[in-house]
């Protein structure tokens, strides 16, 4: 991929503040693109004249198109949205889990990701801009484990909201994929390594992987991402994807 073309991109990143997010954001930037950050709390990098951020919850789908536009002002048309907000509670038997804790965990990865969505095919549209659009999902769409049914079932929704939208878009304005990074050490996985065998079972799995440290990095995966935006020979025709492992 020719690096050099992608200083003065325009790219938003949801969930900006730590763990992946914050490591796109930082690889994106090395690279000269331009950057649009929002997240719950501060976001990785400061306001400046190439990165605009703003501290907003993905459930507030008005809040996500006033920031798409200020964005779009202040930097240019915007040639790729990110949606990485998510969280990974209640982690435990479904059978102890409160209603209200489904519907909040959903209205994050769920409903976040079709604000997201929406915002940013209304905006390509009223722009007449062509652009591609990322949901991070996961390898638990299509894989359940015990303790996670609400992640899984909000990554599952995710991959088949892209996958509907992809059809409903076709020879538009924007491509649309939904890519699991594969296994990343973020806040989310200390999470999980701290959780107990009753209520994550596999838990000694991913604490094995900690003492293996067989992660991916965020800059491989923002790398990915890159290519899979920008790169004309790493383009797919698939819309859901699962990224290789880095080693």
């Amino acid at each position: 991929m020719d690096l050099a073309a992608l200083k003065g991109k325009v790219a938003v990143i949801t969930g900006a503040s730590r763990g992946l997010g914050a490591g796109m954001a930082h690889e994106f930037n090395r690279h000269g693109i331009r950057l649009g950050l929002c997240s719950r709390s501060a976001p990785a990098l400061p306001d400046g004249p190439d990165v605009v951020t703003e501290q907003l919850d993905v459930r507030d789908g008005d809040a996500i198109a006033a920031f798409a536009d200020r964005t779009a002002k202040q930097l240019g048309p915007i040639d790729l949205w990110i949606n990485n907000a998510g969280v990974l509670e209640p982690m435990r038997p479904l059978r102890d889990i409160r209603v209200e804790e489904l519907r909040d965990h959903l209205d994050i990865n769920v409903v976040g990701v079709f604000n997201g969505m929406q915002t940013y095919l209304r905006y390509l549209r009223g722009a007449a801009h062509e652009g591609v659009l990322i949901n991070i999902s996961s390898g638990a769409a299509v894989h359940a484990y015990a303790g996670w049914s609400a992640y899984c079932a909000g990554k599952a929704a995710v991959d088949l909201m892209t996958e509907c939208v992809a059809l409903e878009e076709a020879g538009g304005f924007m491509r649309v994929h939904s890519v699991a990074p594969g296994v990343i050490d973020t806040d989310m996985q200390e999470l999980i390594r701290n959780s107990t065998a009753d209520d994550f079972p596999e838990v000694e799995r991913f604490r094995e992987m900690k003492r293996d440290e067989s992660f991916n990095s965020c800059e491989f995966v923002a790398a990915r991402l890159l290519e899979i935006a920008f790169d004309p020979s790493a383009s797919h025709d698939e819309v859901v994807l699962r990224l290789p492992a880095e080693n």
